[in-house]
């Protein structure tokens, strides 16, 4: 194999390989962790909680 197009070639599809095997076994898995339960929304941009801090640094005040 000393084309540079087919090692170019053997990588993409091992790499391909290795996503579609990720993809399914993701799949089989299924949601984990906090994400899986949520049943809240997420709080609001606006409540992000800087208390209150300007763009500039400031309390404006």
């Amino acid at each position: 194999m000393n084309s540079t197009a087919a090692k170019v070639g053997a990588y993409v599809v091992g790499l391909a390989v290795a996503f579609a095997a990720a993809f399914g076994i993701g799949s089989a898995v299924g949601p984990v962790g906090p994400t899986a339960g949520q049943t809240e929304s997420p709080a609001p941009a606006s409540d992000a909680g800087h208390d209150g801090m300007d763009m500039n640094g400031g309390t404006g005040s």
